[in-house]
């Protein structure tokens, strides 16, 4: 067989799951490639691992074949305008004013409506009940027909993006590598309260919420992504309470997965580290880590650190 044949028949036809219609499909990230180019070129070393199995190295993030080519050209443009209007001028100066037009919309939209799916089509909502499916199919419904051009905005499934820097000041229940969570993860979550349902996608210094079922909007202020402008700037964010103890399980679960490391991948992380010491010093790595060094001191080294 010819090389041209094998690549050939490697190609996936079937319906996108986005405009449903039946095409060759291209393998598409879960969470936007840039992010994770970001994570590695700022890492010191060159190298990350993902929490799921923190033994191996990678260089990328999950990827399925969901799109047809043009609705990947659809969400390729808002994720170029996220990542150079906002995405990393905030990462240069996180205090200054930055504008937004309706490409910041159609991101977190397609983030959250990427997450959904996911979590759905993966079998991970098998359990739910009747009611909390229907309103993630509602929520995924509203979403895909908003990222068509079939609605003008997502009505009551709301887009929230919630930036995020370093904590300052330590209590007694943070774990020691929060601001390494906060300032770095790439994560993604579908969460369910005893009320409320949201998607949660965290890339970098950003924090996208979905909202799939909320009945009071009002414990959020300042997050909402409005539908043609808006802007982003330092301000008061209103959130509950129960997101900061939810971060900082993500963080202990962060801090978990690489405890659990082999002792033969410590050796090679640092290995890593001696030989690119130079590049680790002043990277965005390097920042963070100092970070939870002001913060906890030598506890930031620990093994549940």
């Amino acid at each position: 067989m010819t090389p041209l044949a094998r690549s050939t028949l490697l190609m996936t036809t079937e319906q996108c799951r986005l405009c449903q219609t039946d095409s060759e499909l291209q393998l598409s990230h879960i969470l936007p490639a840039f992010t994770y180019r970001w994570l590695r070129e700022s890492s010191g070393n060159g190298h990350i691992r993902h929490s799921l199995e923190p033994n191996k190295r990678v260089q990328d993030g999950l990827k399925r074949y969901w799109l047809c080519s043009s609705c990947e050209e659809l969400f390729s443009r808002s994720e170029t305008a996220f990542a150079g209007r906002l995405f990393h001028p905030y990462l240069a100066a996180s205090g200054r004013v930055i504008r937004y037009s309706d490409w910041l919309l159609r991101f977190c939209t397609s983030v959250s409506w990427r997450v959904i799916r996911f979590y759905r089509d993966e079998g991970h909502l098998n359990n739910w009940e009747s009611d909390a499916l229907g309103h993630v199919s509602e929520a995924e419904i509203v979403w895909r027909e908003f990222l068509l051009g079939r609605r003008q905005n997502p009505g009551t499934f709301q887009q929230h993006l919630l930036p995020v820097d370093q904590i300052s000041s330590a209590s007694a229940d943070l774990v020691p590598n929060i601001n390494r969570y906060l300032m770095r993860a790439i994560d993604m979550d579908i969460c369910r309260g005893s009320r409320s349902i949201f998607t949660y996608s965290k890339l970098g210094r950003f924090i996208i919420l979905g909202f799939v079922h909320e009945p009071n909007l009002n414990h959020w202020k300042g997050t909402r992504v409005h539908a043609t402008h808006g802007f982003v700037e330092p301000r008061k964010y209103m959130v509950p309470r129960a997101l900061g103890g939810y971060l900082n399980d993500k963080a202990t679960k962060m801090r978990d997965a690489l405890d659990s490391v082999s002792e033969r991948q410590k050796a090679k992380i640092d290995e890593a580290f001696r030989s690119n010491v130079d590049r680790y010093i002043g990277s965005d790595a390097f920042v963070a880590m100092n970070a939870d060094i002001e913060l906890f001191g030598d506890e930031a080294f620990s093994p549940r650190g």
